[in-house]
């Protein structure tokens, strides 16, 4: 019996020594790595909201700048069908008009 009970305080001796050493290995471990930064919720809500405005205004200039080249290229066609309609004026000059009576 006196045996076994030395047997069963070594290996506990031996168990408790390795957790000992275990615990300070983790514990130069950490303090060596840099602590992890919590992340500031406010911070990153602001710099989403920010990156969303400016998505949004990317793709409204986008649009925007759509419409007015249709526009004018509507008008351009619109000027130069009607152009094409009508018969060019004659400058009338005023001697022309003295010359009909």
């Amino acid at each position: 019996m006196d045996e076994n009970w030395y047997a069963a305080e070594q290996e506990i001796r031996d168990r408790i020594t390795e957790a000992r050493t275990a615990a300070r290995t983790r514990t130069l471990i950490q303090k060596r790595a840099p602590t992890a930064r919590r992340p500031n919720s406010v911070g990153i809500t602001i710099i989403r909201l920010a990156n969303w405005i400016l998505a949004c205004a990317g793709r409204l200039s986008l649009e925007l700048s759509r419409v007015l080249a249709s526009a004018r290229a509507a008008t351009k066609r619109r000027d130069s069908a009607g152009s094409e309609r009508t018969p060019p004026r004659i400058p009338s000059s005023p001697n022309s008009a003295n010359q009909m009576l």
